[in-house]
C-alpha cells in the first residue's frame, strides 16, 4: 500500500503482536485490503485478534502538518465510543472519539489492511487479476445503476432478516445507520458497491463479453 508511514505502522503491529517480520510478507498472516470505512470492520478484526492499519486524513485528528498516513487501531471501545491509534509521527498511542477517526477515515475513502493468523479450515477466495482491464468510456452510468441495485438487493435481503434503521450499528437491536436510499449513504459505503460492480464490468470485458446500451 501506497501511503506514508505504512511499512513502519506494519512492523509495529507485527512487533506489538509479537510476529517476526517487520513486513506482511515475513509472515504467514492472511492480508486483505478494504476500501470501505466501516467501524464494524474494526471492531470485529479485532475481536477476532486481527491487525487493523487504516488509511486516515491525519489534518483531522490534529496533526496539522501531516495529511493523509497510516496508523494502527490498538483499542476500540464501543462503550466510550473512542479509539486507541497508533501515531507513527510521535511513535506513540493516542486516544480518538470514534466518530472523529472514522471522518478522518472516510476522508482517504476508507483505505485499510486487515491481516489474521493463518486458517486452514476458511475458504480463500481466489479472484481474476482485473488491473489491466479497461472500461470504455460511458460506463459510469451503468456501473451506478449496478451499485445502487446492489445495495437495494442487500437492503431487502437485511430487511427480510429484521434488520432496521439506526443512528449506529447495533447487531443486537439490529440496526444499522446504512439502511437507507443509496443517494444518503456515505460516500465510503457507496464506494464498497461501485468497486464490486466496476469489477462485475471488469470480468465481463476479461472473458470477452460486450455490454452495449440499447439506442
Amino acid at each position: 500500500m501506497d501511503i506514508a508511514n505504512y511499512e513502519e505502522c506494519v512492523k509495529f503491529a507485527l512487533n506489538r503482536k509479537g510476529i517476526e517480520g517487520d513486513s506482511f510478507k515475513d509472515t504467514s498472516l492472511r492480508v486483505y485490503e478494504r476500501h470501505t470505512a466501516n467501524p464494524g470492520t474494526v471492531f470485529t478484526a479485532l475481536r477476532k485478534g486481527g491487525i487493523v492499519i487504516p488509511a486516515v486524513d491525519a489534518s483531522l485528528l490534529g496533526e496539522c502538518n501531516v495529511e493523509v498516513t497510516a496508523t494502527v487501531v490498538i483499542k476500540a471501545n464501543q462503550i466510550t465510543d473512542m479509539v486507541d491509534l497508533y501515531v507513527p509521527k510521535s511513535n506513540d498511542i493516542q486516544t480518538f472519539p470514534i466518530a472523529a477517526f472514522v471522518e478522518a477515515w472516510e476522508a482517504t475513502g476508507g483505505i485499510c489492511t486487515t491481516a489474521f493468523p493463518p486458517d486452514a479450515k476458511t475458504y480463500h477466495p481466489k479472484l481474476s487479476d482485473l488491473k489491466h482491464v479497461e472500461l470504455p468510456n460511458g460506463f459510469d452510468e451503468l456501473r451506478e445503476a449496478m451499485a445502487e441495485n446492489a445495495h437495494d438487493r442487500w437492503a431487502l435481503e437485511r430487511q427480510s432478516e429484521g434488520w432496521t434503521y439506526g443512528p449506529k450499528r447495533d447487531d443486537s437491536k439490529l440496526e444499522t445507520p446504512d439502511m437507507v436510499p443509496y443517494a444518503q449513504l456515505p460516500e465510503s459505503e457507496k464506494q464498497y458497491d461501485r468497486i464490486m460492480a466496476e469489477n462485475t464490468l471488469k470480468l465481463l470485458t476479461a472473458l470477452g463479453y460486450k455490454v452495449e446500451k440499447n439506442a
